[in-house]
């Protein structure tokens, strides 16, 4: 039983010592006497504790000592009593920070409370905390009602016991961010594009190819669709495996297989190559000379999604040029100019595929040019409109789509020029065109939007 009640004894001892020292290594707290005034502004009256006189501050400076200490355990902290607080002398910046370095292996938090009456049930609170061993202190202060003065204490006393730091709280998000780059963009995005593309260009060919043959035969028509369908998939879906193809790729490969294939038709319709059936390979031709071109171009250059909007900008707005070119002309209007518009939209797409490995550029800034060479060149028809007016002759006829096709380059140049300070994501810093949705307008059934052309932006 000795023996029991001794092996007792030494295993409490050791609990006792082993509490001791745990203490012993966690930093304790130190709390110095609440003081007055706040000490947020310089005054005639230096920090000292509620006077006799000052009797309302001193009740309310006790109740602040008995909370703050009271609620130190209940925090996870050990509270050190044996501090008898600062002198007259001793409750400046310089001096916490020399406590708060003193006391066990790293160092003591101290606070120092301080408040002052603003109003007759208002008091400002100011509670100022040094972590140990930091040449840091926290500051946190406050104008409360004297009901919830103990309330409010706790609350900042519990934000800045705290044992980050706010230097490491200002870099967490900092830390965070190189995270988020990292994500990648999945590989081959425009795989999907460019399979629905070349799908439906292999059924093209095949197309072409039974009427070439003179065939009228459905027996071989759907089978050949099938076949050209099923290879343009599957050379889609290899290509997209072997490189990475994104969007913008898959859509300039798009732009010169059917703005080739479309220039070859017309030319060969306007040069009325006859057997008709033989127009089909023209397109042909066309279009596999525009997919070789697009190769070249994207072996050696990466394209975005407005390079790509710019290829197929370049064959519409070449086919308009050179149709309008061909019936000025010849002074008519009574007729398809297939040759103009076939050798435009050619001449149009290698144009903007040389310049899309030249520039950088945005899809909205390419529509809104688009719209401007198009709101131009009615604004030149509507213009010279008189010239064709009662008995048009050749002459007036060639003057009137003069002049449609100078506001078709007019407007594109003034829409270029206006959206001149777009970025590559297509945001404006300086002022662009608004198209569609400029404001709204109060009904009685809600609002409802108005739709127009506008500018917004600064102009210099």
């Amino acid at each position: 039983m000795r023996t029991v009640i001794h092996r007792v004894s030494w295993s409490l001892a050791f609990l006792v010592v082993s509490v001791a020292s745990r203490a012993d290594e966690a930093n304790p707290v130190v709390i110095w006497p609440t003081l007055t005034p706040a000490g947020d502004s310089a005054g005639p009256l230096a920090l000292h504790r509620p006077l006799d006189t000052e009797k309302a501050l001193g009740t309310r400076a006790q109740e602040l000592d008995t909370t703050l200490r009271d609620a130190i355990q209940d925090l996870g902290f050990t509270l050190y009593v044996a501090e008898a607080g600062p002198s007259g002398t001793q409750a400046r910046d310089t001096e916490i920070l020399a406590r708060a370095a003193r006391g066990g292996r790293g160092g003591t938090w101290v606070v120092s409370p301080r408040i002052e009456q603003v109003h007759s049930n208002t008091y400002l609170l100011r509670m100022v905390v040094s972590p140990p061993r930091s040449q840091e202190l926290r500051v946190r202060v406050e104008t409360v009602a004297a009901a919830n003065l103990s309330v409010r204490a706790l609350v900042m006393l519990r934000q800045l016991l705290r044992p980050e730091s706010a230097a490491a709280r200002a870099e967490a998000p900092a830390r965070v961010e190189p995270i988020a780059s990292t994500v990648e963009r999945p590989r081959s995005a425009g795989r999907a594009i460019l399979a629905i593309n070349a799908a439906a260009f292999g059924g093209a060919l095949a197309y072409g190819m039974q009427r070439a043959s003179g065939s009228d035969d459905p027996r071989v028509l759907y089978p050949l669709l099938t076949l050209g369908t099923g290879v343009g998939i599957a050379s889609a879906l290899l290509v997209s495996e072997e490189w990475d193809v994104t969007p913008g790729n898959a859509w300039f490969l798009a732009a010169g297989a059917w703005w080739g294939a479309s220039a070859g038709i017309l030319v060969a319709g306007g040069q009325h190559v006859e057997p008709s059936e033989d127009r089909y390979g023209w397109g042909a031709a066309g279009g596999f000379l525009g997919v070789g071109l697009a190769t070249v171009a994207l072996v050696g250059y990466r394209m975005e999604d407005g390079e790509a909007v710019l290829a197929h900008s370049g064959g519409a707005v070449g086919m308009l040029f050179g149709g309008l070119g061909e019936l000025a002309f010849r002074g008519v209007t009574d007729r398809t100019p297939q040759t103009g518009m076939g050798y435009g939209a050619a001449i149009g797409l290698v144009s903007a595929g040389f310049l899309a490995t030249r520039v950088r550029t945005s899809p909205s800034r390419v529509l809104l040019v688009d719209l401007g060479v198009g709101l131009g060149a009615l604004a030149g028809a509507a213009a010279a409109s008189p010239l064709v007016f009662d008995q048009p002759t050749e002459g007036r006829t060639s003057a009137w789509l003069g002049v449609t096709l100078g506001g078709a380059v007019a407007g594109g140049a003034v829409s270029w020029w206006l959206t001149r300070s777009m970025t590559v994501e297509g945001r404006a810093h300086r002022g662009a065109p608004i198209v569609g949705v400029i404001g709204q307008s109060a009904t009685p059934w809600g609002t409802v939007p108005a739709y127009g052309l506008g500018y917004s932006g600064v102009l210099e």
